[in-house]
């Protein structure tokens, strides 16, 4: 029972305990129009305080929450209201000829047959990624061909991840680390030899592929998903000048899309602010001229009932209250294990991995079983020589043993973000 319902209470056993009719009206008139309306009108006007505080400490971190997720390409819906696929290019279906192939093999030794997923730990990914060797494979074009190919680790989706980084940095909005172990398992066939007698004119109707004992952990035909949309949109109006005499406000309706999403504009010549009032995007720049914009609307939203993921979509969220915004706020820096503890916890991943301990040794004294997410991050300013390592111990809960290394690997690389001293990495226990 909350205070305002043990107050009522109170007065109701008061009334009752008035024995004079005339009295009781009086004081139950008396409670009623003025002592209980100024009681809860103080506490609406303290929780209109409570939220402005909570405004007023730093911005919604989940408001530029991202989801990522892997579906099959024949379950993928390009209507979905959530998720869209992280390279547009995974919708089309390719047509190339043997000429096409040729070509490629001469210019960079290798063509990108396909992409497929592996669905294995993270050590196994490296162990096959690191494994240069040859495979044999046959591509049919009219007649069928033995060739060489090879599995390389996929650069696409890394880097529409840095793309992502970038246009966080242009908007001037704090960047977090996006929670997507399975872009890190993605790997592309490339064709690395040719035989002579294949003609030129033929196109490629289909191919095989045997990776011995690898067989197994291979997926084809699996699109990454993120709740990402691109946009094209154009400014609605003229640019008005802004008071520097260099610089433009330009105005973009995403009346037909929703103000519940969040928006990031990309523009060549730079951006110097982007705000969004209502149900438009001020977007200031030295752009003199109305024109059509890059616009990345990451979308928020629920799933619906009948929306199907093949693997579970994973997400960058975090426990947003008080004590998180103030510490933000202030800078305070995590220092004991409490707070560090506090802090991945923060990101509700109990259900498959659980913060055990941590340790500080020296560098490569333990080996770690996890990667950086933000590799494209380089720390140009510390020394990374004579790092000490900060090692993270997590104890694996999850059925999809697969992933924990993935996701343990996503923690430590916001841990390295608070500890930019030490050499930040991840052990199961």
């Amino acid at each position: 029972m909350d205070q305002i319902e043990e107050m009522k209470a109170m007065i109701r056993e008061e009334i009752r305990s008035i024995s004079n009719l005339e009295e009781r009206i009086v004081f139950k008139n008396l409670m009623e129009g003025v002592f209980l309306e100024l009681y809860e009108t103080n506490v609406r006007m303290y929780r209109m305080l409570e939220e402005r505080v909570m405004n007023d400490l730093v911005y919604d971190i989940n408001r530029y929450l991202i989801r990522t997720g892997l579906m099959e390409r024949t379950f993928l819906d390009q209507s979905h209201h959530l998720m869209s696929p992280m390279c547009e290019e995974d919708l089309e279906n390719p047509s190339y000829e043997i000429s096409d192939v040729r070509k490629k093999l001469k210019e960079e030794g290798k063509f990108r047959l396909a992409t497929v997923f592996l669905e294995c730990d993270a050590l196994k990914v490296a162990e096959v990624l690191k494994n240069q060797e040859d495979y044999t494979g046959i591509l049919k074009a009219g007649e069928e061909y033995p060739v060489s190919i090879r599995l390389e680790p996929s650069g696409r989706y890394r880097k529409e991840m840095e793309h992502l980084y970038h246009l966080f940095m242009k908007n001037g909005i704090p960047w977090k680390t996006i929670n997507a172990p399975y872009l890190f398992k993605m790997a592309d066939i490339c064709i690395t030899s040719l035989p002579d007698e294949a003609k030129d004119g033929e196109t490629v109707t289909n191919f095989g592929a045997d990776f011995g004992e690898y067989n197994r952990f291979i997926h084809y035909d699996m699109v990454p998903i993120w709740n990402i949309r691109h946009l094209k949109l154009e400014s609605v109006g003229f640019p008005v000048a802004c008071g520097d005499y260099e610089n433009f406000e330009h105005v973009i309706s995403i009346r037909d899309y929703g103000t519940e999403h969040a928006y990031l504009v990309e523009e060549k010549a730079g951006i110097r602010n982007v705000r969004q009032s209502g149900d438009k995007l001020l977007v200031t720049g030295q752009v003199a001229n109305a024109k059509k914009w890059d616009v990345y609307m990451i979308r928020s939203g629920v799933d619906h009932k009948i929306d199907r993921y093949t693997y579970p979509v994973m997400e960058n969220l975090r426990k947003d209250g008080f004590a998180e915004r103030f510490q933000r706020k202030t800078g305070q820096m995590v220092k004991t294990k409490g707070e560090l503890e506090r802090f991945i916890r923060g990101f509700g991943l109990e259900d498959y991995i659980e913060y055990q301990d941590c340790a500080l040794t020296e560098k490569g004294q333990e080996s770690l079983e996890t990667y950086p997410m933000n590799f494209f991050m380089e720390d140009e300013i510390r020394d990374r020589e004579g790092k000490k390592q900060l090692t993270v111990y997590f104890k694996p809960k999850g059925k999809e043993t697969w992933l924990l290394r993935d996701l343990a690997s996503f923690i430590t690389s916001e841990v390295q973000e608070l500890y930019p001293e030490y050499e930040c990495g991840g052990r199961l226990v």
